[in-house]
């Protein structure tokens, strides 16, 4: 994408159909639904029901890290090309974004990776359970996986640079050659899909293997109550995995595969093709946002406890909104009760004074009376 930005620029410009107009609409719709729907998952993961499980405790993470790809497609991408407003323009911006667009993306994909062998450990008869599929070691994880990716990317931070004519590009030709020949064809693609995938898969074939033969057990005998919720519980969680790990699958890889077959393109045939090429690239990346997007809606239509735990959030909201609603009411009534009380006691004393000290000369002679 970088090396030719000009050649990118003019397809979008020669181009029959709009590529700039189409990302404007569908990529603004995408980040949007995909703020909101991480920043619900943040909310919903946070309640006592879920966040007691090592593995909530991932798809927390997940949603925050899902944020941050968001951000970075925005300023890089959607800004740029859909709105032509150029945010990468400073020497900083242009490091730090690219560094965060990588960096969260791995994040993000082995987060997901660590939650598949939480489930996978959790259901398995090892003891390691015991000590792998807790919160602690959950946020542990967490922390190594961000340190670890964030110095594999650390090259961004220094590789890139901005040029004489203001766009963020690799800071030399040998870079240049090792970013796009090497690192974005060959290193991204093993290191931010296919270990993951391959992770992902082995981990999801035990968990379907293991859940079908446990239902075939679980079955004949009898399950106290309260193990049957966590049961349950896990179950899900086990489904919101599964779906995840599928969305990742699909929507992940043609983005990494238009990569690394557009490094092997012969120049002529990128320039005969460069309006195709510059549509379909644009495409494969908003679909890969997609990903990254959608995980709050996959798990209200998979999920019947985060479905519960999100209704139970939003009559919380309406409880507290109509609780809210009830005590401003109630004190705006009291106060105009006092008010028009104390404008009807002067009311009185004004128009009847002889009233008012026949009245207290009669609570003078009764207390009179009563000594």
């Amino acid at each position: 994408m970088y090396d030719e930005k000009n050649s990118s620029t003019n397809a979008t410009i020669q181009c029959r159909f709009n590529v700039a107009l189409f990302l404007r609409y569908s990529g603004t719709l995408v980040v949007i639904l995909g703020f909101i729907g991480n920043i619900l998952s943040i909310v919903v993961f946070s309640r006592k029901a879920l966040r007691s499980r090592s593995c909530s405790i991932y798809f927390l993470a997940l949603s925050m890290s899902d944020i941050n790809v968001l951000i970075g497609y925005t300023f890089e991408n959607l800004l740029y090309h859909g709105y032509n407003i150029q945010v990468l323009s400073n020497s900083f911006m242009c490091k730090s974004i690219i560094f965060l667009i990588y960096a969260s993306t791995d994040i993000s994909n082995y987060l997901l990776t660590l939650a598949a062998m939480d489930r996978c450990i959790l259901i398995s008869n090892s003891t390691i359970r015991y000590r792998f599929c807790r919160k602690l070691t959950a946020k542990l994880m967490i922390i190594c996986v961000i340190i670890l990716f964030s110095l594999i990317n650390s090259h961004f931070l220094f590789g890139f640079h901005i040029d004489n004519d203001g766009f963020c590009l690799p800071a030399s030709k040998n870079y240049n050659f090792f970013y796009v020949n090497h690192y974005d064809s060959y290193i991204d693609i093993i290191k931010t899909v296919l270990i993951p995938f391959i992770i992902i898969f082995i981990c999801n074939i035990f968990i379907i293997f293991k859940y079908t033969r446990r239902n075939t057990l679980i079955s004949s005998t009898s399950i106290r109550r309260k193990n049957r919720r966590r049961r349950e519980k896990d179950r899900q969680l086990t489904w919101f995995l599964l779906s995840t790990s599928l969305l990742f699958i699909f929507l992940s890889l043609p983005s990494e595969i238009n990569d690394f077959v557009r490094t092997h393109l012969s120049q002529k045939f990128q320039t005969i093709y460069a309006c195709q090429l510059w549509a379909s690239t644009t495409l494969f990346i908003l679909i890969h946002q997609i990903n990254h997007a959608s995980h709050f809606y996959v798990y209200t239509l998979t999920g019947p406890i985060f479905r519960k735990e999100f209704q139970k959030l939003i009559c919380l909201f309406q409880k507290q909104t109509s609780k809210r609603n009830l005590f401003h009411s109630l004190k705006k009534q009291s106060l105009t009760i006092h008010y028009t009380q104390h404008n009807d006691i002067d009311d009185r004393r004004l128009s009847s004074p002889f009233q008012q000290t026949n009245l207290n000369s009669l609570e003078r002679l009764s207390f009179q009376l009563d000594v």
